[in-house]
């Protein structure tokens, strides 16, 4: 299973690295913004995506926009603290600082 981390904060994005790293079967990449994750889509094909919503230079919306246009089979979760429902260009939400967050994207990247 790829996964690919996206947010512009990097202590979030070795947190869930380490956390989902630990996972039987994830290969886990990070990217720093929404340009980086279209760079790495193309090379590394996720099938999950764990989408930040407030980076500099694009959101997760347009971010998502423009995955789906190169990589339209990708599962794309928000993990953000300001998102707190599934927006219509994600297929799930998961609100950062819950309690059950890291379990949660872990299921949801199992689904």
């Amino acid at each position: 299973m790829n996964v690919l981390l996206v947010d512009d904060d990097a202590s979030v994005r070795r947190l869930l690295t380490v956390a989902l790293s630990l996972e039987e079967g994830f290969e886990v990449r990070e990217a720093r913004d929404g340009a980086d994750a279209l760079r790495i889509c193309a090379e590394f094909k996720p099938d999950v995506i764990f989408l930040d919503y407030w980076m500099p230079d694009m959101d997760g919306c347009v971010t998502a926009a423009r995955i789906r246009e190169v990589y339209p089979d990708a599962r794309i979760v928000v993990f953000s603290g300001v998102v707190e429902s599934t927006p219509e260009w994600a297929d799930a939400c998961v609100v950062k600082g819950r309690a059950a967050g890291v379990d949660r994207l872990i299921d949801l990247a199992r689904d």
